[in-house]
């Protein structure tokens, strides 16, 4: 048997897998065929595109979502807010899978592969690259980004004990002083209903966002708040008193790990430290939940440090095809 590959739209695609048939798991929700299209409906980025499955015989063994313009193929997605970039495949699938997206690059007149998201354990920053390299393929990788994990201890109090003295202290400090001028709750939402109250303080809060987030992004975050509330994954936290929302957080839930995508805050709480609190009460939840890591997600705020993150490198790497000696 030889792996094929058998081209269908993205749409097609998402409709696919979600019908969760195909057996095909993803190590990021970012590379699933069903966000992807969200950005596609709302972006409709240029170029033509090449999607489709993998198939071994009658088994799926990963997908290919690509676009291809002016000779360079990149991923469909963007990496501006697509934080991490694969492609999906199995293990112990990946020298086949690999080896026919080379050669479907060549039937394509593909002439540069551009990918950005990549982290060491992408399956391509790992497999493919070396595999390029072994066939005299010219790679050129660079760090373009940090992403701040935080593993996750047992308990919150092993967390506290795991940070800087001084960050702990001032944490500390500022949730005292927010407890006894407020009545403050977290409150973690599954549902996309709220996601206009994110929006709106994600504007209030940072000049640079309220920029970002014109009619097409506004658009892209209601439509993936959508579909993460369809898949499951959706957390939309609100640190509140009484009605009143203090400090909002966009977050998902996927395979154990809570991921913080964009945030916002009622600058009229600001002096309450009601924008890092929030997260510092996420983190508590998620550790109460049991879950494994708290992914702060691409960027360099210092906040993310403040709250235990260590920094993961993300990769930006091209692959120039017709460079093959």
């Amino acid at each position: 048997m030889v792996y094929v590959f058998k081209e269908l739209s993205l749409e097609e695609l998402s409709s696919d897998f979600a019908s969760g048939q195909n057996g095909l798991n993803f190590v990021y929700p970012f590379l699933h065929p069903g966000w992807q299209s969200v950005w596609q409906k709302c972006f409709s980025p240029p170029g033509r595109q090449v999607c489709g499955l993998v198939t071994l015989g009658s088994e799926t063994v990963g997908l290919i979502a690509l676009r291809i313009d002016s000779g360079v193929a990149r991923f469909i997605a963007d990496g501006n807010v697509f934080d991490y970039l694969d492609f999906a495949v199995k293990p112990g699938h990946q020298a086949g899978y690999f080896e026919l997206l080379l050669k479907l690059l060549k039937q394509n007149q593909v002439e540069v592969l551009e990918l950005e998201g990549l982290t060491a354990r992408s399956q391509a920053y790992d497999i493919l690259l070396p595999l390029a390299k072994e066939k005299g393929i010219l790679v050129v990788c660079e760090q373009a980004d940090v992403s701040p994990l935080l593993e996750l201890p047992a308990d919150f109090e092993k967390y506290l004990a795991g940070l800087e003295k001084h960050q702990r202290h001032e944490l500390k400090r500022k949730l005292r002083r927010l407890e006894e001028t407020l009545t403050p709750r977290l409150e973690v939402v599954t549902s996309p209903g709220d996601i206009d109250i994110l929006l709106d303080q994600m504007e209030l809060s940072h000049p640079e966002k309220a920029i970002f987030l014109n009619p097409e992004m506004r658009c892209y975050f209601k439509q993936l708040a959508d579909w993460l509330g369809s898949q499951g994954y959706l957390r939309l936290i609100f640190l509140k008193t009484g009605e009143t929302v203090l400090a909002s957080l966009f977050c998902f839930d996927y395979n154990n790990i809570r991921y913080l995508y964009n945030s916002g805050y009622n600058p009229e709480y600001s002096h309450l430290s009601v924008g890092v609190l929030s997260k510092m009460l996420a983190i508590k939840d998620s550790i109460e939940k049991g879950y494994d890591a708290f992914d702060f997600l691409r960027g360099e705020e210092k906040y993310k440090f403040h709250l235990g993150g260590k920094s993961q490198p993300v990769y930006r790497c091209r692959i120039t095809l017709d460079s093959q000696v």
